[in-house]
């Protein structure tokens, strides 16, 4: 399962980063909202933190360096997963081939 999640993960990333240059590229009404009510937030935030005594500051900026990286890949999960259910849609219409490859594909994403 690693090299199959590594080799996707290089493939997968890059297909993200080029995302807003794509032809077809998914932004929901819902994530604009939140995108700019999180903007809003993060001003309040940063005046908050620069307000706070060093140890703190540190200690806040830390843990949301977590929460982000944390928030980055469950997103990377949720886009693997997507791409592992449209497979499983595409092989079910008989769209593609019932091969051994795409069978041991599938496989390795099975709980």
């Amino acid at each position: 399962m690693n090299e199959v999640f590594e080799t996707l993960s290089a493939v997968f990333e890059e297909l993200r980063s080029e995302s807003e240059d794509r032809e077809y590229s998914v932004r929901t009404e819902e994530a604009k909202e939140a995108s700019r009510e999180l903007k809003k937030k993060q001003k309040a935030f940063e005046a908050y933190l620069s307000k706070l005594p060093k140890g703190d500051r540190e200690f806040l900026e830390d843990y949301m360096d977590a929460v982000d990286h944390a928030h980055y890949k469950e997103e990377q999960r949720a886009y693997y997963q997507g791409f592992v259910d449209s497979v499983q849609v595409l092989d079910g219409l008989g769209i593609i081939k019932k091969r051994m490859r795409i069978k041991e594909f599938l496989k390795k994403f099975s709980r």
